[in-house]
C-alpha cells in the first residue's frame, strides 16, 4: 500500500479519537484518523465525516449535513443525539481520509 501520494497533500492532520459516536462507521476510541483541510465547507457533500470546531464544546468528528443556515452534525451511534446549530457556530477543520487502528 503506496500511501506517499496522500501524505504529499498539503495541511493534511491527524486526530486520535476519543469516544465512542462513531462506532458504525467503524471509527473507534483510539483510532487516528487523517483529516483533509476544508476551505470552502459549502463545497461539502452531505453525510461527509468531517472534524468540527462547536462553540463551547471543542472539537468533534461527525457526519456532516447543511440545510440552509443550519448544520447538523451527526454521530455514528444511536446513544447520541445530533448536535444541530447555526452555520456561525460550527467551523469546519477537515474532512476524513483515512483511519487507522493499531491492533
Amino acid at each position: 500500500l503506496d500511501l506517499a501520494p496522500v501524505l504529499e497533500r498539503r495541511g493534511l492532520f491527524a486526530l486520535t479519537v476519543n469516544g465512542d459516536s462513531m462506532v458504525d462507521s467503524y471509527i473507534a476510541d483510539g483510532d487516528v484518523v487523517l483529516m483533509e483541510p476544508v476551505t470552502e465547507p459549502s463545497r461539502l457533500r452531505n453525510g461527509t465525516v468531517v472534524s468540527a470546531l462547536v462553540a463551547g464544546s471543542g472539537t468533534t468528528l461527525k457526519h456532516f449535513h447543511r440545510n440552509g443556515s443550519l448544520i447538523r452534525l451527526e454521530a455514528a451511534n444511536p446513544e447520541y443525539e445530533p448536535i444541530e446549530l447555526s452555520a456561525d457556530q460550527v467551523q469546519v477543520q477537515g474532512k476524513l481520509l483515512a483511519v487507522w487502528r493499531q491492533v
